[in-house]
């Protein structure tokens, strides 16, 4: 990117017109518009400010500057791939998440924003804990978290920066998501806190510690119904088909989470899941069903949908 009034290049000894950041956002987003591509005018600045290697509000500082031919051969093949419904995400190879950088491939789900009312929850109960009375006495002053379904460990590593003083296992049955989680943690600095294990949900716990007492499991499952695969957006089927299908009722995970969870979860420690739209009566009947929680707290997201879902386990005496 160059600024000034040149309004052309040599290229291989040829003349070729250089066009400004904003003649090219008017032009590829009506192009995206076009493709039908959602949102093509966030997508063609992200992608633009990619190539650039600046932040995305720069473009905004920077309308009146030239692209070389350079950076728009790299933009155009960028492009091409948006238009292909490949996610910006993977394209960019990152996805911002509690304000955090988190590296992505095609082995692990894309965060989502609605996931992170589930960490806010998790800091939330994580400071009232520490608030209590009763919190430290007897027992070692750091919490223990599990969380099952990492992906990019996004959850994991956003708690483990947010809470003080915290052991967190971070489980996925996918191999190359564990990678990828394992690289985030490195680029977050929270290795030494947060463990990655491979297997599938709790039976790592089980090889490594029977007697482990957690505080709190936490999951983004798979949740979305086999039937209803078909009719999710092209982009979305470019993630993992492991980190979307919850069986036919999107339910598969939870039944399995929930009962688990009791053997590990301490006396009046915490179950906080995601869910999907309109799961919240369904998911908190299953967590009825064990008679071993209190009752279940459903938290709906900005759209007023059905997104977390908050059980705590009966102390003794059911206190």
């Amino acid at each position: 990117m160059r600024k000034g009034n040149s309004k052309k290049e040599k290229v291989e000894g040829k003349l070729v017109k250089q066009y400004t950041v904003s003649e090219i956002l008017d032009k590829v987003t009506s192009y995206l518009k076009r493709e039908g591509i959602p949102e093509p005018g966030i997508d063609a600045g992200v992608l633009l400010a990619h190539v650039l290697e600046i932040e995305r509000l720069e473009i905004y500082l920077n309308l009146d500057c030239r692209v070389t031919e350079k950076e728009l051969s790299a933009y155009k093949k960028l492009i091409e791939r948006r238009v292909k419904r490949e996610p910006v995400a993977f394209i960019v190879g990152y996805k911002e998440f509690m304000g955090l950088k988190f590296f992505l491939n095609k082995h692990v789900l894309i965060p989502r924003p609605e996931t992170e009312i589930l960490v806010e929850k998790v800091i939330e109960k994580a400071q009232n804990i520490r608030k209590s009375e009763s919190y430290g006495y007897g027992r070692d002053s750091s919490l223990t978290i599990v969380d099952l379904c990492t992906g990019s460990g996004n959850i994991a590593i956003s708690l483990a920066r947010n809470i003080a003083s915290c052991k967190i296992y971070a489980i996925d049955i996918s191999e190359g998501a564990i990678q990828v989680a394992r690289r985030n943690a490195r680029f977050h600095k929270v290795e030494g806190r947060v463990e990655f294990l491979l297997g599938d949900l709790f039976s790592p716990l089980e090889e490594l510690n029977s007697d482990l007492a957690v505080d709190f499991v936490v999951s983004n499952p798979p949740y979305v119904k086999s039937r209803d695969l078909v009719l999710l957006p092209p982009e979305i089927k470019k993630e993992p088909l492991s980190a979307l299908e919850g069986g036919n009722e999107g339910l598969n995970f939870y039944q399995r989470i929930i009962p688990e969870a009791l053997k590990y979860l301490i006396d009046g420690g915490y179950l906080i899941m995601e869910i999907g739209d309109y799961q919240g009566k369904a998911v908190m009947n299953l967590i009825k069903k064990e008679k071993q929680f209190y009752p279940s707290q459903l938290v709906k997201d900005y759209a007023g949908l059905d997104r977390v879902v908050v059980a705590q386990k009966l102390r003794k005496g059911g206190q």
